[in-house]
């Protein structure tokens, strides 16, 4: 019985997790950068992309898409790194590119 209640509660808690950090992101039309950059980062974590420092991060705007740019900028090197589109009405990555590091 008890090892029914334990279970019971873990699914629970694996639920409540899920739906609370699936809020960490505004819902869409995405209006400001720092929203842009929420729905890469969720992105990046759910493919496995690195997102954290030393990559640093650059986000565009153009007339119906947020370009969201994660690069490693190293002297003297063109650093690898990753960049997504993500559609400003829905929220959703439309294009994805990687590029790895280039060194003199």
């Amino acid at each position: 019985m008890i090892s029914t209640l334990k279970i019971a509660a873990l699914a629970f808690g694996a639920c409540f997790v899920t739906v609370s950090h699936a809020r960490d992101c505004p819902k869409p039309p995405l209006r400001h950068s720092q929203q842009a950059v929420c729905y890469a980062m969720v992105y990046a974590e759910k493919n496995g992309l690195p997102h954290a420092r030393p990559l640093t991060k650059r986000v565009t705007k153009t007339a119906k898409l947020w370009t969201v740019h994660f690069a490693d900028r190293p002297p003297n090197t063109r650093g690898g790194g990753w960049e997504v589109d993500i559609d400003a009405a829905t929220g959703t990555v439309t294009r994805f590119r990687g590029f790895k590091p280039i060194q003199k």
